[in-house]
């Protein structure tokens, strides 16, 4: 038998998510961005986790989340795809850590504020979230080299990527909304973002 405590949680009876939902949703996308780490070689689409995140939950706890998601996804990179133990790893992972998370302040900032229909305003999303992670590792390149590296071919195959991620995310999101609701009641809804 669960039981809910009122001062907590939120109940879906005001048509909002639990916090066990909340986590419930949290931990699916973690372990996609793990997944996402493991198959495609640590290519983990995090601007499309990014907009799932921002569109689900409150923005303190999708930076939270995302941070985990970054720390595995680091954990994956030197542990199964050995990368090298270097200052300049270390400062290109942290370089990907605030792209990751300023990609999630921009997506929650054009999710929530934008007026447009929801595909309309995901699209934004999509845009404006990866404007801000490619700018920010545009940005650390300078710094620690590797500028060649964003051609135009390489940044439209990491879009196309997120935004496959992104349409498989919102399947997902929807899967678990109905396929949840037994058993979490109101589920975070990325297609219901406002």
């Amino acid at each position: 038998m669960i039981i809910r405590n009122n001062s907590t949680q939120r109940f879906s009876a005001t048509g909002q998510p639990s916090d066990f939902a909340n986590f419930v949703w949290i931990v699916i996308l973690t372990l996609a961005g793990i997944g996402g780490s493991l198959v495609i070689s640590c290519v983990t689409p995090f601007v499309a986790l990014a907009i799932a995140l921002a569109g689900t939950v409150r923005l303190r706890i999708a930076l939270r989340a995302m941070t985990a998601i970054w720390l595995l996804n680091q954990l994956i990179g030197f542990v199964f795809f050995h990368l090298p133990r270097t200052p300049n790893t270390a400062l290109r992972g942290l370089a990907l850590c605030v792209a990751a998370l300023l990609s999630t302040v921009a997506a929650a900032t054009v999710i929530k504020r934008a007026v447009f229909a929801m595909a309309v305003r995901l699209g934004l999303t999509l845009l404006f979230g990866y404007a801000a992670f490619e700018v920010t590792l545009l940005l650390s390149a300078l710094f620690l080299g590797g500028v060649e590296t964003f051609s135009p071919l390489v940044i439209a195959q990491i879009g196309l990527v997120n935004l496959l991620w992104l349409a498989g995310l919102v399947a997902l999101n929807e899967l678990v909304a109905v396929l949840g609701k037994t058993w979490l009641g109101v589920t975070p809804r990325l297609l219901q973002a406002s």
